[in-house]
């Protein structure tokens, strides 16, 4: 199998400071125990894994976290299906997503309801920004919105 490259999320036990890494592991399980490991200082745990994620998912909820910035000043479409069907008048009348904090709307909200309660996740990097992020200007020179 071939390593991937995992996104560890660390936070001090003493002082709750939070901070990121990287780990190479080619499945979570393995990820998960480089990543205990290399929290200890002098054998003593000083560092607790708050989550192991792969790269690409961190990469996405960085992208999302970003549209969310922009999300109140305008009318975009939903980030994770793509439709058009976001309340125009106000953002803060759609769905707050489980997943990330940023709006999307009613459909979508209700979906990731019915993956909780079935236990099956969708991952950010099958939402639609995540997939065509210039539609939601999100990368340079875009300037319209076009989903």
């Amino acid at each position: 199998m071939e390593n991937r490259s995992w996104t560890v999320t660390y936070r001090n036990r003493d002082n709750g400071q939070r901070i990121t890494a990287a780990v190479f592991a080619t499945d979570q399980r393995q990820a998960q125990e480089k990543a205990r490991t290399a929290g200890q200082i002098d054998d003593r745990e000083v560092w607790e894994v708050e989550s192991v994620e792969p790269h690409e998912e961190t990469l996405a909820r960085v992208l999302i976290a970003e549209f969310s910035k922009k999300q109140q000043g305008g009318h975009f479409a939903c980030p994770r299906c793509g439709k058009m069907a976001m309340d125009a008048e106000s953002v803060t009348r759609n769905a707050l997503s489980r997943r990330a904090t940023v709006y999307i709307c009613d459909a979508c909200g209700m979906q990731e309801a019915l993956e909780d309660m079935m236990d099956s996740i969708t991952p950010l990097t099958a939402w639609a920004i995540v997939a065509a992020p210039e539609n939601w200007r999100m990368e340079e020179g875009g300037s319209e919105c076009e989903a």
